[in-house]
């Protein structure tokens, strides 16, 4: 298993933070999840729905992601980092409410 760069490491969490302010963290674990075995195949597929996904990340990020993916180990861990953010998003929310 190899491990993420540095710079691999922040872009997924770039990613994942951009994932989370748009309210899609759950549909992209669900989705993630169950493509993941099928890695190649969900890479290329985010290829193809770059101009759709556009909207929520820029080309040139999505296409980052997009070849790291590729790698199978990748997924879960950007899986752990769209659920880390998640959870602090939902931290935060309940911080500011209970102020």
């Amino acid at each position: 298993m190899s491990e993420l760069s540095p710079a691999d490491a922040a872009l997924l969490d770039e990613a994942a933070r951009r994932i989370v302010e748009l309210r899609m963290a759950v549909p992209a674990m669900m989705f993630l999840e169950s493509v993941a075995p099928m890695n190649l195949v969900t890479a290329n597929m985010l290829h193809m729905m770059s101009p759709v996904l556009g909207i929520a990340l820029s080309p040139a990020l999505l296409e980052r992601v997009a070849l790291l993916l590729e790698r199978r180990e990748t997924i879960p861990d950007f899986v752990r980092r769209i659920d880390a953010a998640e959870e602090a998003r939902r931290q935060a929310a309940a911080a500011a409410r209970a102020r």
